[in-house]
Parts: C-alpha cells; sequence; structure tokens
C-alpha cells in the first residue's frame, strides 16, 4: 500500500510543479492596450483671464486620448501615450487652437497603482483666417489685423503620473508636466486628470 502511494505522489509531483510555474515575460513584450478621456489645463497661472490681472488656474479642455503597455523588467514598463483635444476659440473667436501630445513614460507598477515618469513633447497649433477686428483702444476704437495661416509650438516636457487600477480594466490618473524646465522665462506647468479602458494584450501580439 505504501509503494502505491509513494507512486501515486511521485506521478502527480510533476503535473502539480507545472501549473504553478509561469513563463517570465519577455523584454517588450506587448502587455496592454488602453483609450480613454481626460482633461487638460495649461500653462497654469501664465494665461490672464480677465481685465483685473487674475491668472488661469483651472480650463475645461477635454481630451481623448490612447496608448500601449509594454513589459521592460519585473514591475516596469514602458507605456507610450498619444493625446489630443478638440480645435477650439477659446476667449477669441478669432483664433482657432489644437493641442496634442505624445509621452514616452517609464512606469513601475505597485499593486493597483502605477507611478510614471517620462519626457514627452507637447505641440500647440494656432490658426486664423486673416481679417480685421475693432478693439477698444482705450480712449476710442481701432481696428487691428488678424493674422493670416496657422503656426505650431513645440515644447518638451517632463511628466509625473500616478493611475490607479480601481476597478477591473479601468482606471484614473491625475499627472503634472513642467515644460521646458531648463528655462527659467519661459518654464511652465500643466496638469491633467483622465480615466482609461484597458483591453490587455492583444491576441495577435508580438
Amino acid at each position: 500500500m505504501k509503494k502505491l502511494l509513494l507512486t501515486i505522489v511521485l506521478i502527480m509531483t510533476p503535473s502539480i510543479f507545472a501549473q504553478e510555474v509561469v513563463a517570465p515575460k519577455s523584454f517588450f513584450a506587448f502587455t496592454d492596450i488602453f483609450a480613454g478621456a481626460g482633461n487638460l489645463t495649461q500653462f497654469v497661472g501664465r494665461v490672464q483671464t480677465d481685465e483685473s490681472g487674475s491668472t488661469n488656474s483651472f480650463e475645461f479642455n477635454p481630451y481623448i486620448t490612447g496608448g500601449a503597455s509594454f513589459h521592460l523588467f519585473e514591475s516596469f514598463t514602458f507605456d507610450p501615450e498619444l493625446s489630443f483635444d478638440f480645435p477650439d476659440s477659446g476667449d477669441d473667436k478669432y483664433i482657432t487652437t489644437w493641442t496634442y501630445w505624445i509621452q514616452m513614460p517609464v512606469a513601475y507598477r505597485y499593486r493597483d497603482l502605477k507611478f510614471k515618469l517620462g519626457p514627452g513633447f507637447l505641440f500647440n497649433r494656432i490658426s486664423a483666417e486673416g481679417g480685421t477686428v475693432t478693439l477698444n483702444n482705450g480712449t476710442g476704437s481701432s481696428d487691428f489685423p488678424i493674422p493670416n495661416g496657422s503656426s505650431t509650438s513645440r515644447n518638451l516636457t517632463l511628466n509625473l503620473a500616478v493611475e490607479w487600477n480601481f476597478v477591473k480594466d479601468v482606471s484614473g490618473k491625475v499627472e503634472g508636466w513642467a515644460i521646458n524646465l531648463t528655462d527659467s522665462e519661459s518654464r511652465s506647468f500643466n496638469y491633467a486628470f483622465s480615466f482609461y479602458y484597458h483591453f490587455g494584450a492583444p491576441s495577435w501580439g508580438f
């Protein structure tokens, strides 16, 4: 009887270990695709909002976003992301602005949290159809020219974010950006908050 029990244990042991062994993820394995939406406030404290000299602290500027996650090692991933808002005239009805940006952070996962840090590129496109506009000049009114055409500003950013996976396949993220960090005169800050749906690794993954 003892020999029979020993034989059964020896037969089952390899299958038990086989179930417990998990193959490690390969470097740069495709682990997730995500998409979401959020709100961006740009150049905090740098934009005058009224005649008394008040500056901006919050702007309603919704955007959509999407990206992917690639395994690096252990709990670290590379999470590139592309986002853009909707063309809008804002406070100046004669000028349309469109903002889009690319982020390339490295993320560290701890339980349900992800801490992200990395560079990015911010693009602000401004366009107008030309002509003139009559504005108050202090003592009367004058005609002022409206630019004709478009131009795009490009800025390097440093991005820091915390993302919380609070429901299965759903997460929320709060982030801050430092723009032109090394230039004291043009340095400014943005912040954003967003929500994501995670589709997981694609079946056709690499």
